[in-house]
């Protein structure tokens, strides 16, 4: 039996403002993903107060990638008629992709700045970033973003409320649900695994992060309700080839360093 998801994406519509499901999502998310950060930055010695200032900018960084890269994907012609629908984020979403790539290019400039290791700071954001958006993934499930294609599974989800994002009283493939699951065991490998992957070098658990997103995205993007942009690939899938290859990179190198300590000893 599919499953009906028949709730409105606003909460609670206060005169103007709209209080929204996606909304509480990314607070908790944020929230949830600066605990785990700080637990992580903590054991390496990076103050809170460094921690804090650093997570403004690299969050300012994902919102603005995220939108950007929303916008070009789905929303270039309406940005020719309302040049102002590009800070809408409640009319539409953010990209997964394009706020990581933000995210690593400040987080990159902000533990650069401070003369931190980037590796080190990598390491800690990497299993937050991980809960962080699975978490924020529940708020795509309320609204129907990020919908998947039509399916006959038993587990699909259809959508009834005319406010939603995704198609009406269609069965659809849950790819929410199953990113969200995906990056929820991504969070348990890195944090239950963080020590021995911190033996293997700094920058470590940064790498199988970014290999595992990758794959996540790549994978689902099959099941997601996108026109495909070249050779039968979407958008997302096209950029999560490099995102990867960057984390296959890191992990070589730290493996082959390792390695060469060895032989040296």
């Amino acid at each position: 039996m599919p499953f009906v998801i028949d709730i409105n994406p606003v909460l609670i519509q206060l005169g103007s403002v709209a209080i929204r499901w996606y909304s509480l999502a990314l607070i908790g998310a944020v929230a949830v993903a600066y605990l785990i950060a700080r637990k992580g930055t903590r054991r390496v010695g990076i103050s809170d107060a460094i921690l804090a200032d650093g997570a403004i900018w690299v969050g300012l960084a994902a919102l603005v990638g995220g939108r950007v890269l929303f916008e070009i994907q789905n929303d270039l012609p309406m940005l020719a008629v309302d040049p102002f629908h590009a800070v809408m984020v409640w009319d539409g979403g953010l990209s997964f992709l394009g706020g990581l790539i933000a995210a690593l290019i400040a987080l990159a400039i902000y533990a650069r700045r401070h003369g931190i290791p980037v590796g080190i700071v990598a390491d800690a954001a990497a299993p937050a970033a991980a809960i962080g958006q699975a978490i924020g993934h529940l708020g795509c499930i309320v609204t129907g973003d990020s919908s998947g294609i039509p399916t006959t599974l038993p587990w699909a989800f259809i959508y009834r409320n005319p406010s939603a994002m995704a198609p009406h009283n269609i069965a659809l493939q849950p790819t929410q649900a199953y990113e969200a699951l995906a990056l929820l065991g991504l969070f348990a490998i890195l944090w239950v695994g963080r020590k021995r992957l911190a033996s293997l070098g700094a920058g470590a658990s940064a790498g199988v992060y970014l290999v595992a997103v990758a794959l996540i995205r790549f994978t689902l993007f099959f099941l997601r309700d996108e026109a495909p942009v070249f050779a039968g690939l979407k958008t997302a899938q096209l950029l999560a080839v490099p995102l990867g290859a960057v984390g296959l990179v890191v992990l070589f190198v730290l493996a082959t360093r390792r390695a060469s300590t060895f032989r040296l000893a």
